[in-house]
């Protein structure tokens, strides 16, 4: 049985664990197993075998009026029914002996977690061999608090999900002599671990209950006792117990191995049962310098007499827990005294000289560890947070760098004063030299890689590779733990020192030192977090490096894909988007895909995504629900999101309508200040799932909506704000640590309260984004709050770490599958796609985020509302700011060309702009002292108030160097009249001394001309200063791409509706786009009227009216051209639409304001244009010079001619 088997979606995934016939009952145990439920130790089929022969009518009858005594008094030939079953524990060791090596690690596992003992020496049914499943066990991990005792003080030691292999521990064992023995081992064991609260170990309470359970007869399980660092703790060290099932005499090899290995072993003895095999066995022991404790069953009070590491206890009556307080005293005591413990990665040798079968010492098995050493090797002897950087080069920063490019490309926050098809030209030669970069990397692959990729390859017999992978991910975690628990440890201790420094308002040198060492451990952790995971990314890097660089004839090119197929259809996790970069790198997520269609068919895949805040619990119910596991490395949270395939069994494929369910796991949102991911990028990868899965299970733990509310509330935006993808997701909540509500009325008002919530922030989404269709939570993300709302037990029933799993949350995780599961296909209404089609969806979604450039830096709408009003207000003190300037250029600009000013001083114009600088500032300070909205603004005020500082100086400085140029010009146009008459006589007398040479060949025109050129050059071009500014204007249509990607940045896809923009078009008004009728965005409103529809065009011409006038006006004045009118242009079409709307039921959208003023700026442009040059030509020295050239050789051509006519 292999692990995607064991993992399939099948009948008792859909319809509960109860099985109805003995061949569901390992199906069944499995299911059981996977949410959780430790009832899978009373899991029990029971027929029934009729042994009654068939009697008659009369007999029937006679039996029917039997007296008082023959009811009450039953003779044992009357018993007509045997009741025969399968016991669960021959079930789990069936399975076992079923499994492959991955099956029986994922089966340890669970049953580690449910608090189970595990299978440690098991004997084969069908010959004399033992298996030691030595691969399995050590990937079990186990946290614990010890206590340290350090002279008089006692120190609390964790530790968090260690493998408890490597863990060097005491070692008891638990063994039985003799064969009639009523006292149960697996009891006493119960009570020392877990005070009988939970059954580690399987038991029956009968002999007869244990002569029917078949196959655990010799086996050896294990189980550890995890102390909690309390008092009431029986140890205060972490101790291996291990039970022999069976009578010790008959299996010698699990006795003497188990001899060697324990500290002390404790013998179950009964005093009838005292044969000759039985007192060898015994002598061993006593002649064996090991202690041990024997436990005598028939005998009371006997503890007087005892050597120092020889025990005798008689637990004749004696209840469980006095057994086990005697127990616990000696062990204790003899524990002290023992030898160094073992750990259990130790035993292979031991277990080899009782030639016990190793699963480690299997071919494919060695074959694996031989590879992960090499790698190991290598890692080994580099410091680990260089790994990264020099072995594993191409996640480094030029992918970072490629990511930032990426966004860029389509964001343009940076575009300045180049067009958009150029700057996007330049990027995209910048990440072509990246990729160029990465690709001369591969081409020196490290030793590292080569090795990975060599231990990737596939073998379909013996899966080498999932043990390579599966090893390599333990040795990974061995390599970097203790290094970063350190590095944890010292980050903590920073952290407190600056919040305590921070807290007291300190302004101390050594706050700064601790940030700066705060910052420099930070980075050092994030350098040092290596894992599977990330060898996996740079698998992916490597080909997109070679897909855009290379020849896709490329063996290594062509093979990459594959492999990460291969292992994404075994059940390995595969990387979607990029924990460190926050991106999906979409080349390498497709090839991948590709091959998985290829694979399996183009099958029909059913997405469940998962959303949760940090340590709320949804791996775990992930865990719980598919057996999935999604974090590599033990210690380190989800990073990014991971996707992992589950098969659907064939025969409910047609029923449920996919034949595999996607699971999509993402890192936990808000996490803590050690990740420091920012607003932007939590919100993406939120919208990024929601809107990629059929079903979203957002996971919350207790009742607490205010942290998801505010990332769905941000989804909500950009699902609204993305309509081209036409999707529709729905999601699931699960409210983790809170029972459910029996009281109907109770359960009622919680679902009413929660659709409250969520419509109440949908609807401010929806009056955000203008869009009066939207009223419901569900109008957006379906969801039903009476069937789609769970409430889930605590996980632990009692205090970890021997808490075993509640059954309650078992329950809940049991009916959550189920229900996911049947309704899928009911509730998804065709939505679910191919693997072909979830290939595009993951490319449209992820390009509809990335051009996404606004809402996402938000928290919520609250945030975003407050921005747009800022930004409304920023505009209007621009506006004053920029028409005060305006006008103080046109007075300046006057006198200079009547000659009134002959130099401009900036500290004039300082001067004069100062005073309305200083009335727009103290607005903007009372705008931040008293606004409602004043804590959301705060995070902004220094970014506006830069803004406006910088303003306040461009402007200034433009109208300095207007100035400046218009005195320029004027007194070189006042020279040049001066020198017009002098140059004018200059070209008479040079016609005259042409005229009076000797006759010869008349002068054409290119003659002329050299000859005037010469003449101008030597008298009129030396009136021009040595340095001019350029005779080139501004490129008005760049910056009137900037200014409407600023102004309307607020709107979606803005980049696209820019750069695209139909120049030729007209405007028309599209009431479904550019009307909103609902009154206050809550009742739906009828369609426009007829009067309203009159006043809309009547503002629509009102508004070209306007601007028509300002074009004119501003050509009128010949000022020249400045950006400011396109802003004057833009302050119109607000204003009047603002006005519109005044008292109306209904308003003007943004939509209709861009897309006018897509129009009218475009019309201006082409006047400005205009304007610029005429402003130049009358201006510009240059320009001045060269239109009056013109026109003095035309005078001088004219004048040769008539010369020569006289002649």
């Amino acid at each position: 049985m292999t692990k995607v088997n064991a993992l399939l979606i099948n009948k008792a995934s859909l319809y509960g664990t109860q099985p109805r016939a003995e061949g569901e009952l390992p199906f069944c145990f499995l299911e059981k197993l996977l949410v959780l439920d430790y009832h899978l130790q009373y899991l029990i089929y029971r027929g029934n075998v009729d042994t009654t022969p068939t009697v008659s009518q009369t007999q029937r009858t006679t039996k029917l009026e039997r007296t008082f005594e023959d009811f009450f008094i039953i003779n044992k030939t009357q018993s007509t029914t045997i009741h025969t079953c399968i016991y669960p524990m021959d079930i789990q060791i069936a399975i076992f002996h079923c499994a492959d090596d991955f099956t029986r690690h994922y089966v340890l596992a669970k049953l580690s977690i449910c608090q189970f003992a595990l299978p440690l020496l098991v004997p084969n049914p069908w010959d004399s061999s033992i298996e030691f499943p030595l691969w399995s066990l050590k990937q079990i991990r186990r946290s614990w608090r010890e206590v340290a005792k350090i002279g008089w003080e006692k120190k609390i030691k964790n530790y968090n999900n260690q493998l408890i292999s490597w863990q060097p521990t005491h070692i008891v064992s638990f063994i039985r002599v003799g064969n009639y023995v009523s006292t149960s081992k697996s009891q006493i064991l119960n009570s020392l671990l877990s005070k009988g609260k939970h059954d580690h170990f399987f038991h029956y309470h009968s002999k007869d209950d244990n002569n029917r359970c078949l196959l655990r007869e010799g086996m050896v399980e294990i189980c550890w006792f995890c102390p909690g660092g309390r008092a009431e703790d029986r140890f205060e060290n972490c101790i291996a117990f291990t039970n022999l099932h069976g009578n010790a005499a008959t299996h010698q090899r699990q006795v003497r191995f188990l001899q060697e290995v324990s500290s002390v072993t404790i013998i179950l003895l009964p005093t009838s049962d005292f044969d000759k095999r039985n007192s060898s066995l015994l002598l061993e022991f006593w002649n064996s310098p090991k202690p041990f404790i024997c436990l005598f069953e028939n005998v009371e009070n006997v503890m007087d007499e005892y050597s120092a590491h020889k025990v005798r206890i008689g637990i004749k009556n004696l209840n469980k827990v006095e057994v086990a307080d005697k127990i616990t005293a000696a062990l204790t005591q003899l524990l002290k005294k023992s030898g160094s413990p073992y750990s259990l990665s130790n035993w292979a040798a031991i277990a080899r000289k009782y030639e016990f079968i190793i699963d480690e010492d299997q071919r494919n098995c060695e074959e694996a560890r031989k590879k992960i050493d090499i790698l190991m090797d290598i890692l080994r002897k580099m410091k680990l947070s260089e790994i990264k950087e020099k072995l594993l080069p191409l996640q480094g920063g030029l992918w970072h760098d490629w990511c930032k490019k990426d966004k860029e490309y389509h964001q343009l926050r940076e575009k300045r004063n180049r067009s958009i098809e150029e700057y996007r030209n330049e990027i995209e030669k910048e990440k072509h030299k990246i990729r160029c970069d990465q690709y001369h990397k591969v081409i020196n692959l490290s030793d590292l890689m080569k090795s990975l990729l060599e231990g990737l390859q596939s073998h379909p017999e013996t899966h080498t590779e999932l043990y390579f992978l599966q090893g390599l991910s333990v040795f990974m975690d061995q390599l970097t733990t203790r290094e970063l628990e350190k590095l944890h440890q010292r980050h903590s201790s920073l952290l407190a020192q600056v919040r305590t420094e921070k807290q007291k308002q300190s302004k101390r040198d050594s706050l700064r030192h601790w940030e700066a060492d705060l910052q420099a451990v930070s980075k050092e952790i994030s350098d040092s977090s290596l894992g599977v995971e990330h060898l996996l990314r740079e698998v992916g890097q490597i080909y997109e490096a070679l897909e855009e660089a290379s020849s896709q004839t490329n063996t290594l090119f062509l093979s990459l894909p594959q492999m990460a197929a291969d292992l994404m259809i075994s059940g390995v996790p595969i990387e979607l988007i990029d924990g460190d970069t926050s991106y999906v790198p979409l080349k390498w997520v497709a090839a991948v895909f590709d091959k998985v269609s290829e694979k399996l068919g183009d099958k029909r895949v059913f997405v469940l995504s998962v959303l949760g805040l940090q340590n709320s619990g949804k791996s775990t119910l992930l865990n719980a629900m598919f057996g999935l596991q999604f974090s590599f490395s033990a210690g380190r949270c989800t990073r990014g999101a991971y996707m992992q395939l589950v098969k659907v069994e064939e025969i409910l494929r047609e029923q449920l309508g996919y034949d595999f369910v996607l699971v999509v796991d993402t890192e936990g949102l808000r996490a803590s200040e050690l990740i420091q991911k920012a607003q932007n990028e939590e919100n993406e990868l939120a919208t990024f799932v929601i809107g990629l899965g059929n079903l979203t299970l957002i996971n919350i733990l207790g009742k607490d909506l205010s942290e998801i509310q505010d990332i769905l509330q941000i989804a909500i935006h950009a699902f609204l704000r993305m309509k081209q993808l036409n999707i529709s997701p729905r999601c699931l909540f699960v409210h983790q640590n809170i029972e459910e509500i029996i009281d109907t009325n109770h359960s009622m008002e919680r679902q009413k309260w929660l659709q409250e919530r969520l419509d109440e922030m949908t609807l401010a989404a929806a009056k955000h984004e203008q869009c009066a269709d939207v009223s419901h939570f569900s109008d957006v993300i379906k969801c039903d709050v009476k069937t789609h709302i769970h409430y889930f037990a605590h996980l632990w029933e009692g205090s970890p770490p021997m808490a075993p799993p509640n059954p309650c949350y078992s329950h809940n995780v049991q009916e959550l599958k189920s229900s996911i599961l049947t309704r899928a296909k009911e509730e998804s209404r065709g939505s679910i796609l191919k693997i072909s089609e979830l290939k595009v969806r993951i490319r449209d979604l992820w390009m509809a985020l990335v051009n996404e450039k606004f809402i996402f830096r938000f928290k919520n709408t609250r945030e975003a509302t407050a921005m747009n009003k800022l930004e409304t207000m920023y505009h209007s003190w621009t506006w004053e700011l920029r028409s005060h300037v305006l006008d103080l250029q046109n007075q300046l600009t006057n006198q200079i060309q009547k000659g009134e000013v002959e130099e401009i001083r900036r500290n004039s114009i300082d001067n004069g702009v100062a005073e309305k600088h200083e009335a727009i500032k103290q607005e903007f300070e009372r705008c931040f002292r008293e606004d409602r909205d004043r804590e959301t603004l705060a995070q902004w005020k220094g970014r506006f108030e830069d803004d406006l500082k910088n303003l306040k100086g461009e402007l200034i400085a433009e109208t300095m160097r207007k100035c400046e140029e218009l005195i320029s010009g004027k007194k070189i146009q006042d020279l040049f009249e001066e020198q017009k008459v002098k140059f004018e006589l200059k070209l008479l007398e040079k016609i005259s001394v042409i005229a009076e040479s000797p006759r010869g060949k008349e002068l054409h025109d290119k003659e002329l001309r050299d000859l005037f050129n010469q003449i101008w050059s030597e008298n009129m071009s030396v009136l021009l200063p040595p340095t001019l500014l350029s005779a080139e204007g501004p490129d008005i249509d760049i910056e009137l791409e900037n200014i409407l990607l600023e102004y309307f940045k607020q709107h979606p896809n803005i980049v696209n509706k820019v750069r695209y923009r139909d120049t030729k078009k007209t405007f028309s008004i599209n009431y479904s786009k550019h009307v909103i009728t609902s009154q206050k965005f809550q009742l739906y409103g009828p369609s426009v009227e007829e009067f309203e529809k009159d006043i809309i065009n009547k503002t629509t011409a009102q508004i070209m009216r306007r601007v028509k006038e300002i074009i004119h006006k501003r050509e009128h004045q010949n000022e020249g051209y400045s950006s400011s009118y396109f802003y004057e242009i833009l302050q119109v079409i607000h204003a009047e639409a603002e006005a519109a709307a005044q008292g109306a039921r209904f308003m003007l959208t943004n939509r209709y304001k861009l897309d006018l003023a897509l129009q009218l700026l475009q019309e201006a442009a082409d006047s400005f244009k205009k304007m610029c040059i005429a402003f130049k030509k009358a201006n510009n020295p240059v320009l001045y010079q060269e239109s009056k050239r013109n026109e003095f050789f035309t005078n001088f051509k004219l004048s040769y001619k008539n010369r020569q006519n006289i002649d």
